[in-house]
């Protein structure tokens, strides 16, 4: 008996070999990752677990899948399960958005396979999503992607996932206000109502005049979720972020109803519901799930009056 079992684990160990040279012919050695195998394009893969499928996708279908993105460090930013309760998402599987993407490794998993794929995090958020990067990542960072691919859909199941897609979000806005009144309910510090249902906790008091448009602002800023989960933070680079206050598209809706309210130096914590921060479609990064309530700790470092800005240009004019 001991011979036949290690005449199996020989016959296992070969037939994966022959997996992976057969649907990754491309593959080469040198791969800085342990564990991972990589192709000539730069893609850097592992199986994770194998399917009973038989089908492979092809460009054109549309793919039902579940996705975790982590650092390196294998700590969490996000997963599909923020989007809804079933983790799964659909892919509209057209081409590949970049060399090295994991859009290749996905043309050679079946039906029910767990793949770890390791891309370049500038390329995937730049080519994939078409956003800025988010603040906890540098150009030179990858970031690991978990997919399993739970099904290949037809046109006929992909219209019919997207119905039931609508129905899934009819109820999130009042789900989302009953999170908000727990949250209040429930935690220990006292927040101030302010309109359109936003709330403020003052941390510290600055000094001077409160922030009006047309003002040069510089601030530090924490976003959290409402279970105290970070999701960004300017500090975590020492990058503050500045901008002329009023201007379109600089911040969400909500840092600008904040800001009015704060004045150099001061430091506070905001509530902002959905319709004030990433609305019904979520964050572009997709870190924050739609129909999501989400608190601001802001710092005002420093302000410069739109006279003032004036007035040192016309200092140095003359001068």
């Amino acid at each position: 008996m001991q011979h036949k079992n290690r005449s199996f684990f020989k016959v296992v160990v070969v037939l994966a070999g022959l997996f992976i040279f057969i649907f990754f012919p491309t593959c080469r050695k040198g791969s800085p990752f342990t564990g991972y195998a990589t192709t000539n394009t730069g893609l850097y893969y592992k199986i994770i677990s194998l399917g009973d499928g038989i089908v492979r996708p092809s460009y054109g279908d549309y793919l039902q899948l579940t996705i975790t993105y982590k650092t390196l460090s294998d700590s969490v930013f996000l997963d599909t399960y923020q989007y809804n309760e079933t983790g799964m998402v659909i892919l509209p599987f057209n081409r590949s958005s970049f060399k090295g993407s994991f859009e290749e490794g996905l043309t050679k998993m079946n039906e029910g396979d767990t793949y770890s794929f390791i891309v370049k995090a500038d390329s995937l958020f730049k080519k994939f999503f078409n956003i800025p990067m988010p603040q906890f990542l540098t150009k030179d960072d990858y970031v690991k992607m978990e997919i399993s691919l739970n099904k290949i859909l037809t046109t006929g199941e992909y219209l019919d996932e997207l119905k039931k897609h609508e129905v899934r979000f009819i109820n999130k806005e009042l789900n989302e206000k009953n999170k908000l009144l727990l949250f209040l309910d429930t935690c220990d510090a006292h927040y101030f109502s302010m309109d359109s249902n936003m709330f403020y906790l003052p941390i510290k008091q600055g000094v001077g005049d409160v922030v009006k448009y047309g003002d040069e602002v510089i601030i530090h800023y924490k976003g959290y979720f409402l279970n105290g989960v970070l999701f960004e933070s300017t500090y975590t680079h020492n990058k503050p972020l500045q901008f002329t206050f009023g201007e379109e598209d600089q911040v969400i809706n909500g840092i600008e109803r904040a800001l009015i309210l704060m004045n150099e130096g001061a430091k506070t914590k905001f509530i902002i519901p959905s319709q004030l921060a990433y609305g019904k479609n979520g964050s572009s990064t997709g870190i924050i799930p739609p129909y999501t309530t989400v608190i601001y700790e802001i710092e005002l470092l420093n302000l410069v009056r739109h006279d003032d800005k004036d007035s040192i240009k016309t200092n140095k004019k003359i001068n």
